[in-house]
């Protein structure tokens, strides 16, 4: 109440003063309003119109005195002070930051101040450079340096004076306890940017270490200065406002400054090379271990779900600067994937973040939409699974901002795609999630969740695995969307038009059944070690020279490169595979591989890359009497049933779950007497799978 009529009292006997007989009300009304703000608490709205006029009031009264006049000193170290409350706790404009830098400089290099000033200047100081350096990692500064950009020198210069401004303060030791221990913290974060922006040594390779040292410093600091000092140390009265403002000049104090003989020649930097550019799969591997290692759009979906428990302190962060740094190394060569964990990481952080002054939360959201528009067109052609959680993210910002559309925008991009599948007969494309499929709807271009206890479309084509193992639904395996649809325009060639077998090139794989086969095929052309009659010994030329094959049947081995061991001996890669254009024009076969495993699966992407609509091919190798009897149903429902391919490998799922309808005169001599090997065995039903359609 007192200090209320103080202030009535001070504020008409300034409306009536004019000149320097203003300084000692504008002094006094300062340090009132200042006490106020402070009792308020740091940050607190309702406090910031008292910081407002507190300012105002040791602004005006600054420019009253001229350089060098040790009541200008202290005045702007005040001024200087409140004003970096403004602009850290308040989220005050850049104005306030420069202006605050200049008047604590000024107060820190003035002479016969009380000691207590330079050190809480210093304080101060230190905080605004590190804020600027904090918004310029946020804001380019971060990618820039990942991609081999040397530092701005004066980025540089204010890391290194904030160093020098926090030490000074811990070692003057002037502030008590619980500033003592903010002060070292934050000059564990000043070192840390510090070195993130000194460039390597001359020829060094571009070192991850500072800036994963920041990126910790800055989660520590922010869980250690939790409920601690940030801008908020109200500075005390350290010297008596009436004699001070109304005293002669004669009597303040006067400094003995002591000039050294001669000054220091300052060392002329030596140049040093522009740092080696990151590569931007070692940062995709440094994000992914920031996440704990998990698979990627698994660990960002789990973040983006609804009622999900808040990201670990800097986690959002460090999100973004390693995502925004990924797609500036990587450049026109960025991924989908690149983009959309980027716009992942931007959504979470305008989300989560309230409008603290580094900006406009809205800019995240906007700038995560950009990205994720970035990646619309490379999304039907991405390999990692990265669709699901572009659809989602597209549906949470469309809740943001509609009009942005950017649902619309998505599934324009992926409708050539659903029209080719639906011209096919294939009802959807799925994609595997944690909790069951996104699928893309042929007939109606949209997509939608179907969870583990939804029944399924009858015709599906999922990218990448795993595929559901329910024989109601007809299911094969795509890279991406983009193969999908390639694959579903051309034309699938009868089985029995031109098949060709590769039967034991090397003579090491024991009997085989190929006259079965012949049987079934009695127009192919047979490679291998069959006797006289074999049309060509199976050697990588022989293949190739039969990629237009209706059919091509390969019984050999596989090495651990996915190459076909072949007469000679000798190895067909699947670059060399990849390299030969199968049939001219728009039809394409169906090539079977032999049951070792997922070692096959390069085999199989390089035949449908070289003209094959669909491959036959196994998920982990099975016991080959096993293998024997379900490529002989396999053949049987091809030829004899005029099943496509897809159909033919679920009848051959469905004929294992009831073994005892299957003809004996299929089943093959090896499983005689076999009674270890149990038909119904669900790892073998489900190894066989299609590739393609």
């Amino acid at each position: 109440m007192v200090n209320d009529d103080k202030e009535r009292r001070l504020r008409d006997q300034l409306a009536r003063l004019t000149g320097p007989a203003r300084v000692r009300p504008l002094m006094e009304l300062s340090q009132i309003l200042a006490d106020r703000y402070w009792r308020i608490g740091p940050g607190q709205a309702s406090g910031q119109p008292a910081l407002d006029d507190a300012i105002a009031c040791l602004v005006e009264a600054h420019g009253m005195f001229g350089p060098g006049d040790p009541l200008r000193a202290q005045i702007a170290a005040q001024s200087g002070w409140l004003l970096s409350a403004r602009h850290v706790a308040h989220g005050g404009p850049n104005e306030d930051r420069e202006q605050a830098i200049e008047l604590l400089e000024e107060a820190v290099a003035a002479v016969g101040l009380p000691p207590v000033f330079p050190v809480i200047a210093r304080f101060a100081l230190g905080q605004l450079y590190v804020a600027g350096l904090s918004r310029g990692l946020a804001t380019g500064n971060l990618a820039g340096r990942l991609s081999g950009a040397p530092a701005d020198p004066a980025t540089l210069a204010e890391a290194e004076r904030a160093v020098e401004c926090f030490r000074e303060v811990v070692n003057a030791d002037q502030l008590g306890v619980e500033v003592a221990e903010a002060t070292k913290v934050m000059l564990e974060l000043a070192e840390a940017m510090r070195d993130f922006y000194r460039a390597p040594k001359r020829g060094a390779p571009f070192d991850l270490g500072p800036m994963m040292r920041l990126m910790t410093t800055m989660q520590e600091m922010q869980q250690r200065m939790e409920g601690g000092v940030t801008a908020g140390l109200p500075i005390p009265s350290l010297f008596d406002l009436s004699t001070q403002a109304t005293g002669d000049p004669l009597d303040r104090p006067v400094a003995v400054v002591t000039v050294p003989d001669g000054a220091e020649q300052a060392s002329v930097p030596t140049p040093r090379p522009a740092a080696t550019p990151p590569d931007p799969a070692t940062l995709r591997r440094a994000l992914r271990e920031r996440l704990g290692g998990d698979e990627l759009n698994a660990a960002l979906a789990a973040l983006l779900r609804p009622g999900a428990p808040a990201p670990r302190v800097g986690l959002v962060d460090d999100l973004v600067g390693l995502a925004s740094s990924v797609v500036h190394a990587a450049g026109v060569a960025a991924t989908a994937q690149d983009q959309i964990t980027l716009a992942v990481a931007l959504y979470l952080r305008g989300r989560d973040d309230a409008d603290d002054g580094w900006g406009d939360t809205d800019d995240d959201v906007r700038s995560a939409a950009a990205h994720v528009m970035a990646a619309t067109d490379a999304l039907p052609a991405d390999p990692f699974g990265v669709v699901p959680l572009a659809v989602d993210l597209a549906g949470l910002l469309n809740e943001r901002h509609p009009a942005g559309r950017l649902g619309e925008t998505l599934r324009a991009s992926f409708a050539p795609v659903a029209a080719a599948l639906h011209g096919v007969r294939v009802a959807a494309l799925g994609w595997p999630t944690a909790d069951g499929l996104m699928l893309l709807h042929t007939e109606t271009g949209r997509f939608d969740r179907v969870p583990p206890e939804r029944a399924l479309p009858d015709r599906l084509a999922v990218v990448g695995g795993p595929l559901p193992d329910d024989d109601q639904v007809v299911v094969s395996a795509v890279t991406s969307a983009r193969q999908a649809a390639e694959l579903a325009r051309r034309v699938p060639m009868r089985v029995t038009e031109a098949p060709v077998l590769v039967s034991d090139p090397r003579g090491d794989r024991g009997p085989a059944e190929v006259e079965r086969l012949r049987r079934l095929y009695p127009r192919s052309i047979v490679l291998g070690r069959v006797g006289s009659d074999a049309d060509g010994a199976g050697t990588p030329d022989d293949v190739l020279a039969h990629l237009d094959a209706s059919m091509l049947h390969l019984d050999c081995d596989v090495d651990a490169d996915g190459a076909l061991a072949l007469a000679g001996p000798a190895a067909l890669t699947p670059a060399a595979i990849t390299g030969r254009a199968g049939r001219a024009g728009a039809e394409g076969g169906l090539a079977v591989l032999p049951s070792v495993g997922a070692q096959s699966a390069p085999l199989a992407d390089a035949l449908l890359t070289a003209g094959f609509t669909a491959v036959v091919d196994w998920v982990r190798p099975i016991p080959r009497p096993v293998a024997t009897l379900m490529l002989t149903l396999l053949h049987t429902e091809l030829v004899r049933g005029g099943l496509r391919p897809a159909a033919a490998v679920r009848a051959v799922g469905r004929r294992l779950r009831a073994p005892g309808r299957i003809a004996p005169t299929l089943l093959p001599a090896t499983l005689a007497g076999r009674t270890d090997l149990d038909l119904t065995d669900p790892a073998y039903r489900t190894a066989m799978v299609l590739r393609g359609l």
